[in-house]
């Protein structure tokens, strides 16, 4: 009689590669996909008060309080509007830095519905493989 037997480790590694690792990746990933970003008034006042020069904010308060989906196209409209590419280039860390993210309303409830749609596929599946219900 053995203690643990190849189907033990078996189980426990699918139990973990196909339920543990995405239940994680799910509950830490799922929430900042959810977002958008916009750049608000007082990033732009701290922006001010680290010493960046107007030509580089006055842009930047037509982009103020819109919201993108994705923080790599705000980038790219902040980059657009600023006329010097230099300027933009010294001051890049510095004005991601501003941007401040919307969080998406009950994205809780987004994950759990996503979770469980994850776990019927899983179920489903291995219905599927497995007729006899032994894994």
């Amino acid at each position: 009689m053995d203690i643990i037997n190849w189907g033990d480790i078996r189980r426990g590694t699918l139990a973990i590669v196909l339920v543990i690792i995405p239940t994680v990746l799910l509950g830490t990933y799922m929430a900042p996909v959810l977002q958008s970003y916009q750049l608000t008034g007082p990033g732009l006042w701290e922006l001010k008060r680290k010493g960046a020069p107007d030509a580089l904010i006055e842009p930047l308060h037509e982009l103020r309080l819109k919201p993108y989906f994705f923080k790599f196209r705000l980038m790219s409209a902040v980059e657009s509007r600023i006329a010097d590419p230099t300027l933009y280039k010294k001051y890049k860390k510095k004005i991601e830095a501003q941007i401040s993210g919307i969080p998406m309303p009950a994205v809780e409830y987004i994950f759990l519905v996503t979770l469980a749609a994850f776990y019927w596929v899983l179920w489903f599946s291995t219905r599927k493989w497995f007729p006899d219900g032994e894994i």
